[in-house]
Order: C-alpha cells, then sequence, then structure tokens
C-alpha cells in the first residue's frame, strides 16, 4: 500500500504492481524497477525520484479496491489537486520505506466501461537546503590576533664569544679503565675455561 501523509492524507486504492527509483547512485541517470509484490529491497542508495503507474476504480464497490471510504477516481483526484506543490512523507509499506517527496501533477486518462482512471505520478525527492546568512553586524567582533612570525638569529655584535661546553663523560675516566680491566679478566677466565 502507498500513501502520502502530509497536511491531508492519501492512499492509493490498488497497490501499484511495480515502481521506479530513478537517478540514484552517481550523476549518471538510471532506472531500477522493483516488483512489489515479490518484497524486493533496494540498495542504501537514495534515488532521486520515484515513480509508477496507479489505476483509480471507477466503481468504488470493487473487490480490489484496498481502502475503506475510497469515493471514486474524481474526488481522489481533487485530493491530489490539493496536495500539488507540497512536501509529503510517502510510504511504501511493501518495502518498508519512507521518504519525503514533493507532490506534482499526475498524468492520465479515463478508460473502460467503468471509467477507470489510469495515470502515472513521478514524485522527486525532497531535499531541504539550509542557507546560512552571515552578518557582522549581529556577531561580536573580537581583535585580530597578532601572529609572529619567526626570524632568522641576530648576528653576535658584542665581541663576546660564548662558553664552550667541555663534553665530559657521566664517569670518570678512572673508573673506566678499572671496569675495562674487570671485565677483559671475565673475558680471559672464561676463554680458559672453554679451552681457546
Amino acid at each position: 500500500m502507498i500513501r502520502l501523509q502530509g497536511k491531508d492524507r492519501l492512499t492509493f486504492p490498488v497497490t501499484p504492481g511495480e515502481i521506479q527509483f530513478k537517478g540514484y547512485g552517481n550523476d549518471t541517470e538510471s532506472t531500477t524497477s522493483i516488483t512489489l509484490y515479490t518484497g524486493n529491497r533496494i540498495s542504501g542508495r537514495r534515488p532521486k525520484s520515484i515513480s509508477f503507474e496507479f489505476m483509480l476504480p471507477g466503481d468504488v464497490n470493487a473487490e480490489y479496491i484496498e481502502v475503506q471510504g475510497y469515493q471514486g477516481p474524481r474526488a481522489w483526484l481533487a485530493g491530489i489537486d490539493r496536495l500539488v506543490g507540497t512536501e509529503v512523507l510517502l510510504t511504501i509499506d511493501e518495502l518498508n520505506l519512507a521518504w519525503n517527496v514533493l507532490i506534482g501533477p499526475c498524468d492520465g486518462t479515463f478508460k473502460g466501461k467503468n471509467v477507470d482512471f489510469h495515470g502515472s505520478i513521478e514524485l522527486p525527492l525532497f531535499v531541504k537546503d539550509e542557507l546560512v546568512t552571515w552578518s557582522n553586524q549581529k556577531q561580536i567582533l573580537s581583535p585580530a590576533s597578532v601572529v609572529a612570525k619567526p626570524k632568522a638569529a641576530r648576528a653576535n655584535t658584542s665581541g663576546k664569544k660564548a662558553k664552550k661546553k667541555s663534553s665530559s663523560s657521566l664517569v670518570d675516566p678512572a673508573i673506566q679503565a678499572i671496569q675495562r680491566d674487570r671485565i677483559d679478566r671475565k673475558l680471559a677466565s672464561q676463554d680458559r675455561a672453554i679451552g681457546t
């Protein structure tokens, strides 16, 4: 069942057998048709418009009408005329999907013995564009921050020379010599024990 819910609620009296999703994915124009009775699901990409063909029965007592209180094609078309140009929520029960769409005029003709209306409709997805306005008069202006640029070091003009740092080790050279002797003796005793 396909419903249009806005200020007024409108339900298609007979569920169409197939719907088309147009222009999804990248900007290349493409169409995907889905049969509602098989319960197929679409991929996660959003379409740009949804279209389908529908029928409004002229006989209000027909057995295949799914909506209680259906008053005929002329009353239904008057209802869609009230919705033209507005944003409504389109729900498709068979696919468990809902989108905000814009309602445009539908095309169709009256045919048959019961004067059924056979029509088609295309519903573009409603995309809300939020415009951001900016005005300096409404904002409290803060002083500009000072940006300091790094400069090259200035040349020494005082004539003084910097003290040279001595590269002294953390361990005294006499202690280093004692530790080297211990390591050498230990390696020599290990070599004798091995027999080399």
